[in-house]
């Protein structure tokens, strides 16, 4: 009997060890993502960019579309997510500086921002739109914005849009336009009356469109322009970390295969 209650030691002993082995190996993987803070996956994100990043009831709990994601994303790689709330303008500067892995913010890859950092593979379309109160006057193309007040979140691809606009001729330079930095104070300027039309995601528009359909409307979505090419949204990693940038390409084919991605659009985008 003490033979064989030795051997069944013995072999819970080999089953721990390799248990233990097969730890350290993910340890030591994890070790090899060059993070800021071993176990911890820190992501840089503006927290007030409904549906991607907003706050839950209680004012301080991160949650929306890249939050989720991200928390995903760190569980897959064994690792603990943390979020960084930062402003948008210039939060790509911020992986550089050493204060965080990666940004998820509902970030457009463009070329301007891949000469700054490395982008995984896109996760969501998006293209621009113009949103107004259902009960004013409809601004139904881009070049109806001259004459009007229009607002738009500082440092986004919405002002970069208006900008080429003007540049281009298709608006007047003296175009009156104000930039925020958070896209909730566009929405309330024109709830306010102080502006006439918000230029904004289409993704963060349907948003505030399905969340209150009788104040809220899209006159104007880029897709209806032939030959538009749709903005695509990337994760931003450090271009000195090809580790961490491989394994979260893994992980988002993985989740882009299994329906998670799917998943997390439906629930957030619809």
């Amino acid at each position: 009997m003490k033979k064989v209650i030795s051997g069944i030691v013995a072999a819970l002993l080999a089953v721990a060890m390799v248990a233990g082995l097969f730890a350290c190996k993910k340890k030591d993987d994890s070790g090899k993502l060059g993070l800021l803070t071993g176990g911890k996956l820190t992501i840089g994100s503006e927290i007030g960019y409904p549906p991607f990043e907003i706050f839950e009831d209680d004012g301080v709990t991160p949650t929306g579309l890249d939050i989720e994601l991200g928390r995903l994303i760190a569980k897959e790689l064994g690792l603990e997510a943390t979020f960084i709330n930062t402003g948008f303008d210039g939060i790509l500067g911020g992986i550089n500086a050493k204060k965080y892995d990666i940004v998820m913010s509902a970030l457009t890859i463009t070329p301007d921002r891949q000469d700054e950092v490395d982008f995984s593979t896109p996760y969501i379309e998006n293209w621009q739109a113009i949103v107004v109160l259902k009960t004013s006057e409809k601004v139904t193309s881009p070049a109806e914005l001259a004459g009007r007040k229009v607002v738009y979140q500082i440092g986004t691809t919405s002002e970069y849009y208006i900008d080429d606009l003007i540049t281009a001729g298709s608006l007047p330079a003296d175009l009156e336009r104000n930039a925020y930095d958070k896209v909730i104070n566009c929405f309330d300027e024109l709830v306010n009356g102080r502006a006439d039309a918000v230029v904004v995601d289409s993704v963060v528009a349907d948003g505030y469109v399905a969340r209150e359909p009788d104040k809220y409307e899209i006159s104007w979505i880029q897709s209806t322009d032939a030959g538009a090419e749709p903005e695509l949204f990337g994760i931003a990693i450090s271009k000195d970390n090809k580790a961490l940038y491989d394994a979260i390409n893994e992980v988002l084919a993985k989740f882009d295969k299994d329906g998670t991605l799917d998943k997390l659009r439906s629930e957030w985008l619809s």
